[in-house]
C-alpha cells in the first residue's frame, strides 16, 4: 500500500483500542492523512516511522499522555501542517517537540479538559495560522511566547472558563485578523497593547468582554466587529 495517502482507523468499541505493529507505517510514504479515533496510541518514540510527506493529522477520542511523551514531532512529522487533537481526556501538556514543526499552520486543541500547560517554546512556531484552543477548561494562561506568532490570523480560546486574561503583549500579533472568547467568564478586563492589533476585524465574546472590546473599538481600532452571539433556548427536542 505505498500509494496510500489517507488512513482512518475508527474504534466503535466501548473501550479504546490498542494498536499494535506500527513499523508497518515504515511502508507508508506517500501518506498524506492520518485519522485514529478511540485509540490508546502507542509510544511514537519507539517507531522508526517518518513519515515524510504526512501533512494532517487528527486524533480523536484517543488516550494520548502515554504514547506522545518524548515524540520527535519534526524527526517523526516533518512536513506536517494540520494537527487535531479532540476529546483527548487525558492530554495534560503538549510535548515541546511540536514547536520545532517550522511547517505547522494549524493546531487544534479541543475538549481536552485535563490539558494545563502550552509549551513555552510555542512562539517558535513562525507558520502558525491557526491556534484553537476550544473547551479546555484546565489551561488557566498562555506562555509568552504566544504573542511572537508573527503569522497566527486566528484565536480561539471560546469555553476556557480557566484562563484569567489575554496575554499582555498580544497586540505583536500584528496579523491577527479574528477572536473568538466566548465563555471566557474570567477574562474582566483587556491588555493595553490590543490597540495595535490593526488587522483585527472581528471578536466574538459574551455582552460583558463585548464592552470593553468596543472601547478599544472607538479608540483605535474604527474597522473592528464586536459580536455577542445569541443564546437561543429552545424546547423542540420535546418533540422528537
Amino acid at each position: 500500500m505505498s500509494e496510500l495517502r489517507a488512513l482512518i482507523v475508527v474504534n466503535n468499541g466501548i473501550e479504546n483500542a490498542v494498536l499494535h505493529n506500527t513499523r508497518i507505517f515504515s511502508s507508508l510514504g506517500n501518506l498524506r492523512s492520518l485519522w485514529l479515533e478511540k485509540i490508546i496510541l502507542p509510544r511514537l518514540d519507539n517507531t522508526t516511522f517518518p513519515l515524510q510527506n504526512l501533512c494532517k493529522t487528527t486524533l480523536v477520542l484517543c488516550k494520548v499522555n502515554e504514547g506522545l511523551n518524548g515524540t520527535d514531532f519534526p524527526m517523526l512529522f516533518p512536513r506536517l501542517s494540520e494537527f487535531t487533537m479532540d476529546h483527548c481526556v487525558d492530554l495534560i501538556e503538549l510535548p515541546s517537540s511540536i514547536c520545532r514543526v517550522c511547517s505547522l499552520k494549524s493546531l487544534s486543541i479541543t475538549n481536552c479538559h485535563s490539558l494545563q500547560e502550552l509549551p513555552i517554546e510555542l512562539g517558535a512556531l513562525k507558520s502558525l495560522e491557526i491556534l484553537r484552543i476550544y473547551a479546555c477548561p484546565g489551561l488557566k494562561r498562555f506562555p509568552p511566547g504566544i504573542c511572537e506568532l508573527g503569522s497566527l490570523s486566528y484565536l480561539d480560546i471560546s469555553q476556557c472558563v480557566g484562563l484569567r486574561s489575554l496575554p499582555d503583549r498580544i497586540g505583536r500579533l500584528v496579523r491577527l485578523e479574528k477572536i473568538d472568547m466566548r465563555d471566557c467568564m474570567q477574562i474582566r478586563s483587556l491588555p493595553g497593547s490590543t490597540g495595535s492589533l490593526r488587522s483585527l476585524r472581528r471578536v466574538i465574546c459574551d455582552e460583558e468582554v463585548a464592552v470593553l472590546w468596543k472601547e478599544v473599538e472607538l479608540e483605535a481600532l474604527p474597522d473592528l466587529r464586536v459580536q455577542v452571539p445569541q443564546t437561543c433556548y429552545s424546547l423542540d427536542w420535546l418533540t422528537e
